[in-house]
Order: structure tokens, then C-alpha cells, then sequence
């Protein structure tokens, strides 16, 4: 069972279910594999991703449920499970492990560099 909390969701792929973690450990590596820091990484989602960026996040986001598996079984994964499928899981994944700030939150987040009150 997926746990929507900490980032992850169940991904459907032929007769298995795999499940997907965004934590801080799969953001590092997709960092260190594509060069982009968080910011520019959502960028890139939101707007025409290649197929190579999102086989990335998509093999990230396996290795803590699914150690060592690689780009290449991920991409199998993805075409075993469908577009439809792995939008549905990423979206859901990745909103979880980046939930938008609660409404009225009293405690903004803090700019960098700005110094304590």
C-alpha cells in the first residue's frame, strides 16, 4: 500500500505493482543524474518533458521500494504500464512529496539568505 504522505504511489506495470518514493534521496540522485536542482526539475515536468528526463525521475523514484533497478528496467517498467499510468502515478507521487503550503499558513517559507527575526 502506497503512502500518499511520504511521497509515494503504486504504479501498475503488466502483472506487478511497483511503487514510486520522491523523498530526499530520490531527489539527490536525479540532481546528480540530470544536472538540475529541484526548481528547475519541476520546470522541466510541467513543461514538454523528454522521454529520457522522465525515465530519470521514474528510475529515482523506484530505488527505495526497488533497489539497483536500472534506467533500462525502468523504461521497460514505463512501457509495460502506460502514458496514462505513469502520469497518474508520477503526479500523484511527486504531489505528495511537494505539497502546495496550506492556506493562511502563519509560517511562510523563509527566503535564502534572509537572516533570523
Amino acid at each position: 500500500m502506497s503512502n500518499p504522505l511520504r511521497g509515494e504511489s503504486v504504479l501498475r506495470a503488466g502483472d506487478t505493482e511497483k511503487t514510486l518514493v520522491f523523498d530526499v534521496n530520490a531527489f539527490c540522485e536525479l540532481e546528480a543524474d540530470t544536472g538540475l536542482g529541484l526548481t528547475d526539475l519541476i520546470e522541466q515536468l510541467q513543461g514538454n518533458p523528454s522521454f529520457s528526463l522522465l525515465r530519470s525521475v521514474f528510475c529515482a523514484g523506484l530505488q527505495a521500494k526497488h533497489p539497483g533497478t536500472t534506467k533500462a528496467e525502468a523504461g521497460t517498467i514505463m512501457s509495460d504500464a502506460g502514458v496514462e499510468e505513469i502520469t497518474r502515478a508520477l503526479q500523484s507521487a511527486l504531489e505528495a512529496a511537494m505539497p502546495a503550503p496550506k492556506a493562511g499558513s502563519t509560517n511562510p517559507p523563509r527566503k535564502r539568505g534572509a537572516k533570523a527575526g
